[in-house]
Formats: C-alpha cells, structure tokens, sequence
C-alpha cells in the first residue's frame, strides 16, 4: 500500500496489546508509525494525506482527547473519533447523553456540591455509588452505605479538595448485580466477544483488582444495548461494561471504555481481540482509499 495507507497508533508505552495490533496490521501490509506520549505529533498540511488514520491507545484520558482533537483538527481521521472520546472518558457526561437517548443505565443524579449527595442518598435508599466524572480502573469510586459512611466520604474528601473542584460528581443507584459484571468489546459495530469479570472479595469487579475471567454468549438483550450505543457513540473501538440487575431483571449499562484492554482477557476466552482491531483498521484504510480515488477521479 502507499504513503497514504500509514496507520499513526498514538501510545504512551507499546504494551502487549498494542503490539499484538501493530504486529496484526503488518500481517495485512498496512504500515504503522507509533507516535509516543513524549513525541510531536504530525499536525502540518501535508500529514493528513500521508497518514490515513490515527489509532488512539493512549492511556491517559486526557491525552486520548486532546491528541484525537489535535489529529482531527489537522484532518487526520482518529480512531476512536474525538467526540466519542469526550463522551466515554466523562461518566457524567455518558450518564447525560445516555440518558437522552433511551440507552437502560443505573439511576443517577448529579452532585454539584457536598449538601446535594444527602439527596441524592435518600433518593437511592440509603445505598448509592459515587463516581468522579473522570477516572479509570476503578479509581475514586466509593460505595456509600449510609449517612455516616457519606458523612465519613465528605470528610476525606474535603481534607484532599478543601474547594471542592471536584465537584460535580455522579451518584448512581446501586445495582444488585450479583458478584460480577460483564464486558462486552465491540469493534467497528459488531460486539465480538463478551465475558464475566468475577470477584467475591471485592464489589469493584475490574480485571486489574483481581476479577476472574469467565467467557460469556452474547445474547440478544446484550447485542441490542450495543446496536443501541453504536447509533450514539458510532462505530469505533468500546468496552462496554454491563450489569444484570437481579432486581430489575434487564441489563443495564454501566459504563463504555474507549480503549479497552484485553492482554489477560483474549487468553481466556480465546477471541483475538487484536486482530479484530487490525482486521477493522483495514477495512477503514481501504474504504479512505476509495472514497480518496472517487474525489480524485471527478
């Protein structure tokens, strides 16, 4: 393929995953330039024709949208698409959005300040989950059991962030959803391979705390929420992260990722995530060709 094939895969350190794609798109002649965290990225008038798109694994949240926005700024087409990015790295603004369009999530309000989680816990009888608008991995997501657990919350949190800049934060219902949830890795607009995160020693059931991995069928209630978030977020590359809530007897979204992992995962349920990747980055380069030669054409 030509110059204009070059895939660009933003990182901030290649890992085993990242690897796995650059090593699957060689397979399939397309030419890959890795561009680091610490490096500049090709934003001149003459990159956008010598790069056909840019794939964003960055770990950083805020890198991913800032890069994503600087490349499609320039005319280079991301992977996922910065707008998608905004969405999926805001849990506030996921809620907002999914919310808007009928997509079955937890229940939730939104907390500006401390006095309003009062509210809000009352709301959810006593029994909530905080989450910061931005995190990851699990990361400052709390558990509230009571008023003297959120007065107990309130309190370290202000001996941290005094002016409460933190704020707002989203409070959900909690879901009884048994001792696991399950992820769901779409790629391009099709869900490729679903599994159970377990974990009996922690209500948190990421793979990286110590979740145990559990291959899964996708059914057809799960394919609908991903035909559904497809239509709001676009085709692109998700972990969708869901619980069955034994109460209501439905699934419901917990939250979309959108640079999912799947080193320790793929092992266990045996799909080839990275192919898939490698697999949907052709088709895209491919469809950018020939779209490229009809204009050209004319």
């Amino acid at each position: 393929m030509d110059q204009s094939s070059t895939v660009l895969i933003c990182v901030t350190k290649l890992r085993e995953e990242e690897q796995r794609i650059i090593d699957g798109l060689g397979k399939l002649d397309i030419p890959v330039q890795v561009n680091l965290d610490s490096m500049d990225l090709p934003l001149g008038v003459e990159d956008a024709s010598r790069y056909s798109l840019a794939l964003i694994r960055c770990l950083s949240q805020k890198n991913a949208q800032h890069r994503s926005q600087l490349l499609e700024l320039a005319g280079i087409e991301t992977l996922n698409r910065t707008d998608a990015i905004n969405i999926c790295t805001n849990k506030i603004h996921q809620a907002i959005v999914f919310q808007k369009h009928g997509i079955p999530q937890p229940k939730f309000q939104i907390a500006f300040t401390p006095a309003k989680l009062s509210d809000a816990l009352q709301a959810f009888g006593e029994l909530c989950v905080i989450k910061p608008a931005t995190s990851s991995w699990g990361r400052g997501i709390a558990r509230i059991t009571g008023k003297d657990c959120l007065e107990g919350w309130i309190a370290a949190r202000e001996s941290i962030d005094p002016a409460h800049q933190s704020f707002p934060v989203l409070v959900q219902e909690y879901v009884e959803k048994g001792d696991y949830d399950i992820r769901v890795v779409l790629v391009g607009r099709t869900p490729i391979v679903a599994f159970r995160r377990v974990s009996a020693e922690n209500w948190k059931t990421n793979t990286h705390l110590g979740a145990e991995i559990e291959p899964l069928a996708i059914n057809e209630e799960m394919a609908a929420i991903c035909r559904q978030l497809v239509e709001v977020l676009g085709e692109g590359i998700y972990g969708i992260d869901l619980f069955f809530d034994y109460k209501q007897l439905r699934y419901v979204v917990c939250e979309v990722n959108q640079n999912p992992e799947f080193a320790k995962s793929w092992k266990i349920h045996g799909v080839d995530v990275a192919h898939h990747i490698a697999q949907y980055v052709k088709e895209m380069v491919a469809h950018k060709n020939k779209a490229n030669l009809v204009v050209n054409s004319k």
